[in-house]
């Protein structure tokens, strides 16, 4: 007989608790707070392929892109705690409330009290998420600068900047940027978190949450140098009813979770039209990517259909990701939007390629 069961529960019953009373998972798909800020939760190697991939796709670095987009949607989403500060002993009570924030994010638990941080984030995000919460803190502006000397380990030089610096703006351009209302019903998970010593784990791997905002400040903040895309990269993806202003950074985002998906190990298997439910659930509800539902499929496409969503870009993505995986062939997509109603439209490149040039 074995000494070690298998299938042994390791999660964190207290802190999966405190998760799930904190965020919930709308029948649609997003994952929202009490304040509608959406978000989704990355497994740690997925993020960093995610970023190498979108880099990639662009032909540029995004460093100080991550660290502007992150500072700005963080600044937005703690700034409802700043009356904190005015009661009594109101910044030590801040600090303790940013403190839990982080943890429960899976960003570590960390004093702001010293110049650095263990994380598992990416490092210019973890800057900027850092730059928002000692700012808060602090009351004040910062200049920062950054070094990581060990993995999970970032060290920090910060300057007072006497400049008055307005809040960021909210993202006006982007329509599907923003959360309208929450559903009054929710839907289980049963995603259970495990304890780390730097963090938290979803069975056996580093993750955290993000805010859906940040991805969209990154499409934002790169649409603007990014002029032209590879060529093979425009043929896979048709948008409709999207503005060029953003839209080459919409591709490469799509693009970019589509590509994280089909490097990793996942198996996806769909018998029939009724196994498009269980699958999304699986591998995009239960993690805050939207839930896209199967309207029609033949054997040469398959029609999606949902709302405007904040994780749109990741969860487009990962769909076509899906039907790659399940029909062993490139995709082309057709995304068309028609006002708050997004159609999607998913079929073989090759096919798509074949009969263009009938």
């Amino acid at each position: 007989m074995p000494l070690v069961e298998d299938n042994i529960d390791t999660h964190d019953e207290d802190l999966t608790r405190k998760f799930w009373n904190r965020f919930t998972l709308q029948h649609s798909g997003e994952m929202a707070d009490d304040d509608k800020n959406t978000w989704v939760i990355f497994h740690e190697d997925e993020f960093n392929k995610l970023i190498y991939h979108y880099e990639s796709i662009i032909s540029s670095p995004i460093g100080r892109i991550l660290h502007n987009s992150a500072a700005d949607s963080l600044e937005l989403i703690i700034a409802n705690l700043a009356s904190i500060r005015a009661k009594f002993f109101g910044k030590r009570q801040l600090n303790k409330r940013l403190v839990e924030f982080w943890e429960l994010c899976g960003w570590g638990t960390n004093s702001f009290s010293n110049s650095t941080i263990k994380t598992n984030l990416f490092a210019s995000v973890a800057a900027g998420f850092y730059l928002s919460t000692i700012e808060l803190l602090e009351n004040r502006r910062y200049k920062l600068e950054w070094s990581q000397k060990f993995t999970h380990l970032i060290d920090f030089k910060r300057s007072i900047v006497n400049n008055v610096m307005p809040h960021p703006k909210l993202i006006k351009s982007i329509p599907w940027a923003y959360l309208i209302d929450l559903e009054a019903s929710i839907i289980n998970c049963d995603v259970k978190l495990e304890s780390q010593e730097l963090g938290w784990s979803i069975e056996g791997r580093t993750s955290f949450l993000l805010p859906c905002d940040f991805f969209n400040r990154v499409i934002q903040n790169s649409s603007g140098f990014v002029e032209q895309l590879p060529s093979k990269i425009y043929e896979k993806w048709d948008l409709v009813g999207f503005d060029d202003i953003y839209s080459n950074g919409l591709i490469a985002m799509l693009e970019s979770s589509k590509e994280v998906f089909l490097s990793m190990d996942n198996f996806v298997y769909l018998r029939d039209e009724q196994d498009w439910d269980k699958t999304i659930f699986k591998h995009m509800t239960c993690f805050g990517y939207a839930t896209p539902q199967l309207v029609k499929q033949d054997e040469f496409t398959s029609i999606f259909q949902m709302n405007l969503t904040p994780s749109l870009p990741l969860s487009l993505g990962k769909l076509v990701g899906l039907w790659e995986r399940a029909n062993g062939k490139v995709a082309k997509c057709r995304i068309t939007r028609d006002k708050r109603i997004i159609n999607v439209e998913i079929s073989s490149l090759l096919e798509y390629i074949l009969e263009d040039t009938n």
